[in-house]
């Protein structure tokens, strides 16, 4: 079976039909994970459409696609792009068309929808203090991005370590939200004329800000139009300054003198300075797999995962923050603050089947015999279609309390 079929399989809807058919293949759980992973050149096709995307909570939207050509010995990746208020996907996918040829890069720009539950909208960026019902992305993360993301990774074949997010205005609140939330799914954040929090007009948004330090494993090219009346950069300037005090290793801010709040005042085209520096900087830009040590925080459950730890039972109004090192291929320590359970999601690339794993959380320990079982290899694929984030075993504790 090749990696392309194995993926194909796991995808299946019947999910008792393909745990039978691994089954009856002998395929098992580290076999498959590794298949899985496993990179295999395959040209694709250049092309330029739209398609439609459906989204967890069942609506549908169109994306405007599209696809540079071949490049042999070059792997696909995929930069999707958030439109601002009032745009579409298929008005914004010009601008970011050559970055996409030149980085091989396909661009997928989804068009926003109507939010599934009434809200005042006032988290729109650009049109601060509106109330109208108004298309708009969902910055936690249950609308089209992710659903993007498994598009690019299952139809495309799109390298999942060279997934990039990047948005203009409400797109450019959206990207900086959805790189704090699921920094470990992304390569790179661009955010343009955007801003962590449109209630920052008001006073500093301390919800918001508590969740900036996901940010500091990302590479972030921030862009911000210096005359722009509508989100002023110093929103930028403030989350700017605030990482880089915090020890941010690839940060890049481009304020542009002169440049407003359109798209088209920020001097992005083809060959010019700025485009050359976001292609050498995005051209770089590569997701680093399973680190030995993170750092996270999180306000709910739905992102309280990040590469191999998670956490859940957060407590309301408050962000959880973990701790988690791999101190050695069989030894988890975790600190946890704000939540009641963590999840470890083990494979066996530095495991064997067997081996006994140590795990401290709040100076607890504890140990667990290394299982790799093939239904969690498959559900935790089916889950995103995202080969890093696959496990073959989920081991769950409860949180000590200090």
């Amino acid at each position: 079976m090749t990696p392309h079929e194995a993926r194909a399989l796991c995808l299946l809807p019947d999910r008792t039909a393909v745990l039978a058919e691994l089954r009856r293949r002998k395929t098992g759980a580290t076999a498959l994970r590794e298949l899985l992973e496993r990179y295999e050149e395959r040209p694709w096709d250049a092309w330029s459409g739209v398609v439609e995307l459906d989204d967890e909570q069942g609506r549908r939207t169109d994306m405007a696609v599209h696809v540079p050509p071949y490049t042999p010995g070059r792997r696909l990746g995929a930069l999707i792009v958030l439109h601002g208020a009032g745009g579409s996907g298929e008005q914004v996918l010009p601008y970011f068309s050559a970055l996409g040829e030149r980085l091989s890069l396909a661009v997928l720009c989804p068009t926003a929808q109507l939010p599934a539950q009434r809200s005042n909208n006032l988290d729109v960026a650009g049109i601060f203090g509106s109330r109208f019902r108004m298309p708009r992305w969902d910055l936690t993360g249950r609308d089209f991005v992710p659903a993007a993301l498994r598009w690019a990774r299952t139809e495309l074949g799109a390298d999942p370590d060279r997934c990039a997010l990047a948005g203009v205005s409400m797109g450019g609140l959206a990207t900086w939200n959805l790189g704090m939330r699921f920094w470990h799914s992304f390569c790179a954040a661009v955010p343009l004329n955007g801003a962590l929090s449109v209630w920052e007009s008001f006073g500093t948004d301390a919800r918001t800000r508590a969740l900036l330090p996901n940010t500091l494993p990302l590479p972030l090219f921030v862009v911000h139009g210096g005359a722009d009346e509508q989100i002023p950069a110093r929103f930028d300037r403030e989350s700017v300054d605030t990482l880089r005090a915090l020890g941010h290793e690839d940060l890049r801010y481009e304020e542009v003198p002169g440049g407003g709040h359109g798209l088209e005042t920020l001097g992005l085209d083809a060959d010019g300075p700025l485009f050359h520096r976001l292609e050498r900087w995005l051209g770089r830009a590569y997701r680093t797999p399973r680190p030995a040590e993170i750092h996270h925080r999180a306000d709910e459950d739905r992102h309280g995962r990040a590469h191999w730890v998670g956490v859940d039972g957060i407590v309301p109004g408050k962000a959880a923050e973990v701790h988690a090192v791999r101190t050695s291929a069989d030894r988890f320590e975790v600190e946890v603050t704000g939540a009641r359970r963590i999840a470890l999601h083990l494979r066996g690339d530095r495991l064997s089947p067997g081996a006994t794993v140590g795990v401290s959380v709040n100076g607890v320990a504890s140990s667990v015999r290394f299982a790799p079982d093939l239904p969690t290899v498959v559900d935790s694929y089916r889950e995103t279609a995202d080969p890093g984030l696959v496990a073959e075993q989920i081991v769950h504790r409860a949180v000590p309390e200090r």
